[in-house]
């Protein structure tokens, strides 16, 4: 389950942009394997049949359709010098 904080939804309000999630990417090795937190960008992905569209929060978000469905997702913001990004919380490496 995806949600989208308060601010995260200001951010995207203000955008007046759809979202995506990249797809995450997967490290195997002999004896791990690892996913990265895949990163959320403002627009629509490149390969959509990749995605499904899906509508969070009154919100645009296009997911992968390999995302994972057990777990629970937020969508926040971070700042870095003022600058505010969309990041994924909740995510397992594992």
């Amino acid at each position: 389950m995806i949600t989208i904080s308060e601010d995260a939804l200001a951010l995207i309000e203000e955008k007046q942009s759809p979202l995506f999630i990249d797809i995450p990417h997967a490290v195997s090795g002999c004896c791990f394997d690892i996913t990265d937190c895949p990163s959320i960008s403002f627009g629509e992905p490149v390969k959509l049949a990749d995605y499904t569209k899906q509508t969070l929060q009154n919100a645009t978000v296009y997911v992968p359709r390999c995302f994972p469905q057990d777990g629970s997702h937020v969508i926040r913001t971070r700042s870095f010098f003022g600058f505010k990004r969309l990041v994924l919380s909740g995510w397992r490496l594992i």
